[in-house]
This record gives C-alpha cells, sequence and structure tokens, in this order.
C-alpha cells in the first residue's frame, strides 16, 4: 500500500503467480491499473450483462467502470505485477473507503465474487488460454490457501 500524506488517494502494487487469476470484483469510479510485467487478459462486465475480455501486457493501463466487475487472468510464464491507483481510498478518511471495499462476498452484500460462486465458463476459458501458451493451472493450490 502507498499512501501521500493527507490525500483521498491511495495505491497498491501486486503480483500474482502465472496460471493463475483473481477473484472477481467491482469498486466505485477511477481505478487505474497499470501492468508492469507479465501478460494475460481481463474480464470485465456490469452486473447482469455479457463479459467483455481485454487482452494486456507490460505497459498497459485499463480503468475499470464503475460498478462493473472485473477479473484479471495471469496466462504468461512469469508472474504479473501491477500498480493500482485509486481515489478515494486513503485510511485518513476511511468513510470513503466502504463504496470500494472488495473483501466480502456478493452473497453477503459485498463486491466480490468468490471462486466457488463463479461462472464455470470463466474457468473453462482460463484453462483454455493457458493450454495455447503453455502453462500449467496452479489455481488449485490458490484455493487451497484461500
Amino acid at each position: 500500500m502507498l499512501e501521500i500524506a493527507n490525500n483521498l488517494h491511495s495505491a497498491h502494487i501486486a503480483q500474482f503467480p502465472l496460471g493463475t487469476y483473481k477473484k472477481a470484483h467491482r469498486h466505485g469510479p477511477g481505478a487505474h491499473v497499470i501492468i508492469l510485467t507479465g501478460s494475460g487478459y481481463s474480464l470485465m462486465w456490469p452486473d447482469g450483462a455479457e463479459k467483455q475480455r481485454y487482452d494486456w501486457g507490460a505497459g498497459s493501463l485499463f480503468v475499470p467502470p464503475e460498478m462493473w466487475f472485473h477479473q484479471h487472468f495471469n496466462v504468461s510464464l512469469e508472474p504479473v505485477r501491477y500498480l493500482a491507483l485509486k481515489p478515494f481510498t486513503s485510511r485518513k478518511f476511511p468513510g470513503l473507503r466502504k463504496h470500494f471495499g472488495t473483501s466480502e462476498s456478493v452473497k453477503t452484500g459485498g463486491n466480490q465474487i468468490e471462486y466457488e460462486d463463479e461462472d464455470p465458463r470463466i474457468r473453462q476459458i482460463f484453462e483454455e488460454e493457458l493450454a495455447r501458451n503453455q502453462v500449467e493451472s496452479r489455481m488449485d493450490e490458490v484455493r487451497n490457501s484461500a
């Protein structure tokens, strides 16, 4: 986590291993995601609509629309590292953060879709893409450690 003093904004740098993907989540507007290493794709969709695919690699930037679900997939032979710049999420002003919370399941009123609740087609598409890139899935390790 990165925060500048007396600021509404925050940022974080994260990495996820090859052959894995993140849980789908949604949040408020303005988050900018910059891919630093690796390649893959993201699925993004508003609730109840068709999923849209966006391919990316190092140097790509994307901004998920407000309250659209989005999910990031690493299909490269290296870890994916990204920088997320987020408005209105600083720890100094916690009242603004609730709208952006992504760690609670949609089943309990949150903004995250748990792996066991996702559309099975998501995993199928991911595994097909891994096979094309000759990358082994590591999702069983991720799901067992969650």
